[in-house]
């Protein structure tokens, strides 16, 4: 028997050792076969049980990781095979049939992006329901979710771009009408502009138009004649404008609400709530304190007087760097010259030979000279002289915010021991601690013209002496000095404070009676000891403005908005806009028609070509339109990247920017494969810093999305044209294949002006190759 156990134990051990072998191999089946016929024949060893199990984990591992890397990179089939031979190794199934699940999702979402792309420049919409149909599978596809912002940015933008180009009908208009029916100025209008007016069924019928108007436009016409006779309009679209009266009521039902949420950077979301209710009639904001968060839901017009205000109010807090010198001279002479004579005679009784302690009243007696002891000190020469300068210095520099105090403390804690004495004789010590050494308070007050008050609290402390009680307490005595006051500094100025001198003069001498007052010779029977010391502290403040307030100029700061019953954001003087040029030959501007006097009720219309109308006049002689110029775009974006790259290397990727207009500064957002390159860096480029301007640059890399936002703004409130390069990716190269950059969003900021949006920007493709 016992035979029979070595010999099945050692076929054991040979099917595990070789059933590793093929493991390692790759060849996980046959690993497993083998195990599992051994187990039938050998059904007592638990070698081969737990080899078993050991294996099938091994094989789940190993095909799990591997499938994981092939779907990573994009290869949906090898994964899915592979998976396929994971479902043996799974004992329950769950694990891997939900990876095959995930597979197939991916795969419906790989084909759903394909026809998503393919869609996107003719049909966005049909492309966005094809993202979000695609999306309820699995929310989280970063591909889909980068098209679907690309997208819903555009579409934003065709919006706000249509929304403020207003009515399609841009040529100057005249009208001359007196106490006219308003359905029969409509009506006029219509005909001749090809403009159509919807009324609502509230609007009075017996409103009389009196209008005397030359070349003005046909939007600031109709905007005069509702605004003067109680009504309001609404653009339904380029063409269609709906009329109805100015009442809250109507308000509601026609008004559009926008809901914004602004994510504050510097100010409270409180305060900034409470700013925009003292200076624009809102409904009340919702504040969200823990994320610094207000949201509105007000119509178009106060939504953008709201973004204007709080780009004002929400601005950084002025900061200063606060260069502190701390200096201590303290300087010592002493002198200590002379001959110190003895000053003490000592006589000491002694007891007799032989007798046994010492003077008693027995043998006082027999006290004779022989048995008095006499002690005198000796004759000390003093010759010292000691010279001492000693420089304490602290050069502590701190960085605080505007009227926020800012504390050093450069010393030691000493500690104070105190003895409590309860009832029983219970005794409790309790320590507290002193701050002795250096101690500064600073509190600077930015001012928006470079300069910087400060209060300055300085305190210089130390031990002089140990103190100890009656019943063995120790104190300290503590030497102080304090200086309070308050400066006010340019940027860079430096102030001195000193004059803070502590002085101490000792003289002590030691003398021979009669001998030592004598006016020459009396030094050669004295000791006299001179001791100076004389301690002076300077405190030197040097503030560096980091970040100062931002005083707008007056196109930010100044805002004309309308009037009390109709707020919304005016040019300056509350004027509207001059007539500009015509856009299109097909459009010429016409002369104003001749006004004259006609019967009461009747008005009349220059004539403008549009359906129905009658025939435009030729234009006089010299009045021609002139020829309009081809539009050009004032941005142009491009890549600047290499065409391919190798498994393991590290490129950049530069956004070039070529501007005609004056470029302030510009958030960017770039997408990019993830599976396919990896960020590794992220640098501002020189666009923005051109003329030796400082910038801020701020930008976020989300990994998991493969997104990359960066921010970059200048601080002068001037722009700058020009070409160069705005950020610039470094970039290392995953897998290979094809890496596609996409650019998500570019918004130019012009002072006083609408971000400039950017044009389309083909996406730059590289070739990852393997190494």
């Amino acid at each position: 028997m016992a035979l029979v156990l070595l010999l099945s134990g050692c076929v054991a051990e040979r099917l595990r050792a070789d059933a590793q072998e093929r493991l390692r191999a790759g060849d996980y089946e046959a690993a497993l076969d083998s195990l599992e016929a051994g187990q039938k024949e050998h059904p007592d060893s638990a070698l081969l049980r737990s080899g078993t199990l050991s294996a099938r984990n091994e094989a789940l591992s190993r095909l799990l990781t591997e499938a994981a890397a092939e779907r990573a990179l994009g290869r949906l089939d090898a994964a899915e095979a592979l998976l396929k031979r994971a479902l043996r190794f799974d004992t329950g199934g769950k694990r891997v049939e939900a990876l095959l699940a995930d597979v197939a999702v991916e795969r419906r979402q790989r084909q759903a992006l394909a026809q998503a792309e393919s869609l996107a420049a003719q049909q966005p919409q049909a492309a966005l329901l094809v993202i979000n149909t695609a999306l309820k599978d699995n929310p989280r596809q970063a591909d889909l979710l980068a098209l679907k912002r690309r997208l819903e940015a555009q579409q934003r933008q065709s919006q706000t771009k249509a929304m403020q180009q207003g009515l399609n009908e841009a040529r100057p208009i005249s009208l001359d009408f007196r106490d006219a029916n308003l359905r029969t100025v409509l009506d006029v209008v219509s005909r001749n502009s090809g403009i159509n007016f919807v009324l609502d069924k509230d609007v009075r019928a017996d409103v009389r138009v009196s209008v005397y108007l030359r070349s003005a436009r046909l939007e600031d016409a109709i905007d005069l004649i509702t605004s003067t006779h109680g009504l309001a309009k609404k653009l339904l679209d380029g063409q269609t404008m709906l009329i109805y009266p100015n009442t809250p009521e109507k308000q509601r039902e026609y008004q559009e609400q926008v809901i914004r949420v602004f994510h504050l950077a510097s100010a409270e979301a409180k305060g900034a709530a409470a700013f925009l209710r003292s200076m624009l009639k809102l409904k009340e904001p919702f504040v969200d304190e823990r994320s610094n968060m207000l949201a509105l839901r007000e119509t178009p017009e106060n939504i953008e007087l709201a973004e204007r205000l709080l780009a004002l109010y929400d601005t950084p807090e002025p900061e200063v760097v606060l260069e502190l010198e701390v200096i201590e001279v303290r300087s010592s002479r002493l002198l200590d010259l002379g001959v110190k004579f003895p000053d003490t005679l000592s006589l000491t009784p002694l007891g007799p030979t032989g007798a046994a302690g010492g003077i008693t009243a027995g043998n006082i007696e027999s006290l004779t000279r022989n048995n008095v002891s006499l002690s005198f000190g000796g004759v000390l020469l003093n010759f010292k002289r000691e010279i001492g300068d000693f420089n304490t210095l602290a050069n502590p520099r701190i960085r605080a915010r505007n009227k926020e105090k800012a504390k050093v403390l450069v010393g030691d804690k000493v500690p104070v021991v105190t003895t409590t004495t309860g009832q029983g004789g219970f005794v409790a010590d309790s320590v507290n601690y002193l701050d002795v050494g250096l101690k500064l308070e600073v509190e600077p007050t930015i001012f928006a013209d470079d300069e910087v008050a400060i209060k300055v609290g300085l305190e210089v402390s130390s031990v002089s002496r140990e103190v100890r009680s009656t019943n063995g307490t120790l104190a300290y005595q503590i030497g102080t000095r304090n200086a309070n006051t308050t400066l006010r500094l340019r940027d860079g100025e430096t102030q001195l404070l000193a004059g803070l001198i502590s002085r101490e003069e000792r003289i002590s001498a030691s003398r021979l009676p009669g001998l030592g007052d004598l006016p020459v010779a009396g030094r050669l029977f004295s000791s006299q000891r001179d001791d100076n010391t004389k301690t002076e502290l300077v405190l030197a403040v040097t503030p560096r403005i980091v970040r100062n307030l931002r005083i707008p100029d007056a196109a930010q700061a100044e805002l004309w908005v309308g009037t009390e019953s109709a707020t919304r954001l005016r040019a300056v003087g509350g004027r509207a806009p001059a007539v500009e040029a015509p856009t299109s030959p097909d459009k010429p501007a016409t002369a104003p028609a001749a006004a004259a006097s006609r019967p009461e009720g009747q008005g009349g219309i220059s004539p403008i070509p549009g359906p129905g109308g009658p025939s435009l006049r030729p234009p006089a002689p010299g009045l021609e339109s002139p020829p309009v110029a081809p539009t050009v775009n004032p941005l142009t974006l491009s890549w600047r990247a290499p065409a391919e790259a190798k498994v393991g290397e590290v490129f950049e990727l530069s956004l070039m920017l070529n501007s005609l207009t004056t470029l302030r500064g510009a958030p960017v957002t770039l997408a990019y494969n993830k599976a396919m390159v990896e960020v590794v860096g992220v640098e501002e480029g020189d666009y923005f810093r051109q003329g030796g301007q400082k910038t801020h640059f701020t930008h976020q890399t989300d990994a998991a999305a493969g997104r990359v936002q960066a921010g970059v703004l200048r601080e002068t409130l001037q722009g700058t044209p020009g070409q160069g390069s705005v950020l610039t990716l470094k970039l290392k190269a995953l897998a290979p294949g094809v890496a596609e950059f996409h650019l998500a969003s570019f918004d130019g900021v012009v002072v006083g002006v609408a971000p400039v949006a950017s044009p389309r920007l083909a996406p730059h493709k590289l070739q990852v190759k393997a190494p």
